[in-house]
């Protein structure tokens, strides 16, 4: 004979009115994280200079990305940073999506995006080398290096648009996404 399913008590039933299942809070929660995540979006492409300390954790893997590539040679170590910038959240992403956790790996897309825009800037300021580097002024710019190299300085603006318009599709991609397996219920989608 087994026990009747009980509920938690009060943490389970925060939120939720009487006969509301668990499903239909975290459907909630989970439209509220995406309107956020489309605020955020917003604030990200209205304004280019927005920083905050999510930049900060990207800085910090753009930085260790010139370590981790530095065994490739010179041109990847300078690529590298930008490069494992953008590879770290996409292997979260990886991640979520391999252990069917569609919806983390649908919104963590939103950090793909964030780093596609930083890098974006990045490259649009290789010929005016106006952005701050960390290594102060006897620092060389990551893309003007590397723009210099490959003969496409003078393209840099138009390598920034398509990088940055990447940036865009993988915001609204974690938008839609997040937006489409919010209402999952299976543990699979979780």
């Amino acid at each position: 004979m087994h026990a009747p399913l009980r509920e938690s008590g009060p943490v389970e039933a925060l939120g939720r009115s009487a006969g509301e299942s668990p499903n239909v809070l975290r459907t909630r929660v989970r439209i509220v994280a995406l309107v956020l995540i489309a605020i955020y979006a917003v604030a990200r492409l209205r304004n280019p200079e927005y920083w905050d300390p999510l930049d900060d954790l990207n800085l910090a893997i753009h930085e260790a990305g010139h370590l981790v590539f530095s065994a490739f040679g010179e041109t990847m170590t300078i690529l590298g940073g930008s490069l494992f910038q953008v590879i770290v959240p996409a292997a979260f992403v990886a991640y979520f999506a391999r252990t069917r956790q569609r919806y983390a790996a649908a919104v963590t897309v939103s950090w793909v995006a964030v780093n596609l825009l930083n890098v974006a800037r990045y490259i649009g300021d290789a010929r005016a080398q106006e952005l701050p580097l960390l290594g102060g002024d006897n620092s060389i710019h990551d893309w003007w290096y590397l723009l210099i190299n490959w003969d496409l300085l003078p393209r840099d603006l138009t390598i920034a648009r398509w990088v940055h318009f990447a940036g865009v599709v993988a915001f609204l991609t974690a938008l839609v996404g997040g937006g489409w397996y919010a209402r999952s219920g299976s543990r699979s989608d979780r």
